[in-house]
């Protein structure tokens, strides 16, 4: 999401810190895209013709991707602490 490359805050949520953030810009730009479309509402023929690979593929992908950004996410909140 742009907002969160620019640190702007997006519905009224607070922007990510910079520790978040800079953990953001660390994950493949190919798992942040499949997240993007898939919170776009884009179906699995969708996303893998963005992305350039299979539908079965698709769900795969985003779990890792999903995986990865909970992680991002909880090291976060323990950097918070």
């Amino acid at each position: 999401c742009a907002a969160w490359r620019t640190g702007d805050s997006v519905s009224g949520m607070p922007a990510p810190t910079g520790a978040t953030q800079s953990r953001l810009r660390a994950l493949h730009e190919r798992h942040l895209a499949a997240l993007r479309a898939a919170l776009s509402g884009f179906d699995d023929a969708e996303i893998a013709s963005l992305l350039q690979i299979p539908v079965e593929s698709v769900r795969p992908t985003l779990r890792v991707a999903a995986a990865k950004l909970a992680a991002v996410l909880a090291a976060d909140r323990h950097d918070e602490r």
